[in-house]
């Protein structure tokens, strides 16, 4: 079946949304919490919305396996599901635009309205996911999930960023939530365009015979074993670094885990963390690009390097921030270090991502959708556990010092232990299990 370059700028435009979708809450609902709430905001109970919003994501495998089995003759497999949970989520921002009342039951409702947008797009990315796997030759993929998981940043600092602090200057933050349901309908829409496979045959028996499988085979838990302990740095250590960094400038002051804005207001802080994401998205297409690259040569050796970087790169992060003091140098190093870890964290993610396609397409032909969902799930479970051991670590460090220096060295430190063992169980896998086929032909005549 022939690949055509229009299915790229289709998956492109719905990760741009998803973008939207997931950076807004993220990025900028922290500072127009502040905004409503007279200049404050409760970290914890802000960390305890962002935890709802992140359930859909390490539930989405449901929806994997319901592509896998069901689908429609013809509208296809992944599409139904993929446009009908994309409007779902679509039409719960325009709702939000509609009422969000303020005061103490804000964080109520961001809550609600966080779980059910990222309901429809956590499941119609699963879709789309399965459909991606459907129609991608394995020596394209990598490339793929390059450009999808780039421009799905890209998004995620423009929606969540600059749209945030432009609608935010103007007051009219109640248009970008209309906008952004609108986009995701829409993006939901396009993959109908896309020509899928044939649905295939496939009786009760072998069905369930392969799914039973994914939760009794030993060989899968390595892999979710390296999946779920992957995830627990991404979100966790780029929050606590931009607190690190704006305290030393002295935007922002923490007291217990209370966060106070003592540099100005809501706007002055959005303008600084707009520049934080910016930076990182530097990083993000720069990491993204390359390990895409690099991904589709060799997967073992990319995943490998960007693992013995990432490790050590976390345990200095904090230095520099020890000494440094005033306003200027502070955000010098916190751009620099932000370019450097939105790169390695986004190669990181890129190249895990096409590992664990492979080995969807080779341990599950049938069930790849799910397969590949479930390990999805595992990392964003793994996300969201580290967002709640971090505010945990944050909540009982507080109450013995008041240095976030140590707090967030101690936050640093455990994210380089989990990733290190992570590493560990990736080496356990069987590099024949994802590498390319002529990396493994290559490496049998070297033996021979």
């Amino acid at each position: 079946m022939e690949y055509k370059r229009s299915y790229t700028l289709i998956f492109v435009f719905f990760y741009i949304c998803e973008g939207f979708s997931q950076g807004i809450p993220y990025l900028f609902w922290p500072s127009y919490l502040a905004h409503l709430l007279g200049g404050t905001y409760d970290i914890s109970l802000w960390l305890l919305v962002y935890s709802i919003g992140s359930i859909p994501w390490s539930i989405k495998a449901i929806v994997g396996l319901f592509s896998d089995r069901w689908g429609s003759k013809k509208y296809g497999k992944r599409f139904p599901w993929i446009v009908s949970f994309g409007a779902y989520g679509g039409v719960w921002w325009i709702l939000m635009a509609f009422w969000l009342p303020t005061g103490s039951t804000v964080y109520l409702w961001f809550g609600i309205y966080y779980f059910m947008t990222q309901l429809g797009m956590a499941f119609a990315d699963s879709a789309l996911d399965g459909l991606i796997l459907d129609v991608t030759p394995k020596e394209k993929l990598s490339r793929v999930q390059g450009y999808t998981w780039t421009f799905m940043f890209l998004g995620y600092g423009i929606g969540g960023m600059v749209l945030g602090l432009t609608f935010l200057v103007f007051e009219i933050v109640p248009l970008l939530f209309i906008i952004t349901g609108i986009l995701v309908i829409i993006s939901s829409i396009l993959p109908y365009l896309i020509k899928e496979p044939p649905l295939e045959k496939i009786t009760n028996k072998e069905w369930g015979k392969d799914l039973l499988t994914v939760v009794t085979k030993k060989r899968n838990y390595k892999v979710f074993i390296y999946t779920f302990l992957a995830g627990i740095q991404a979100v966790m250590l780029l929050q606590f670094f931009m607190y690190q960094v704006l305290i030393n400038m002295g935007v922002i002051d923490v007291n217990e885990t209370i966060l106070t804005i003592i540099g100005g207001g809501a706007v002055e802080l959005q303008v600084y963390s707009t520049f934080f994401y910016l930076a990182n998205g530097v990083g993000i297409v720069i990491g993204s690009l390359v390990s895409g690259k690099f991904g589709d040569v060799n997967r073992k050796k990319t995943v490998s390097w960007i693992y013995l970087i990432y490790i050590p790169f976390m345990l200095v992060l904090v230095v520099p921030f020890i000494f440094l003091t005033g306003q200027i140098i502070p955000l010098i190093f916190g751009i620099m270090f932000l370019i450097i870890l939105g790169a390695v964290q986004n190669a990181f993610v890129v190249v895990n991502q096409t590992i664990r396609g492979d080995l969807a397409k080779k341990y599950y032909p049938k069930l790849k959708g799910t397969f590949f969902a479930l390990l999805v799930s595992i990392v964003n479970f793994g996300q969201n556990m580290g967002t709640l051991i971090g505010a945990w670590f944050f909540a009982l460090f507080a109450t013995f010092t008041t240095s976030y220096h140590l707090i967030f060295f101690v936050i640093s430190a455990f994210c380089s232990l989990i990733l290190g063992i992570s590493f560990l169980f990736f080496r356990m896998i069987p590099s024949v299990d994802y590498e390319l086929s002529r990396n493994i032909e290559l490496a049998e005549t070297v033996l021979e």
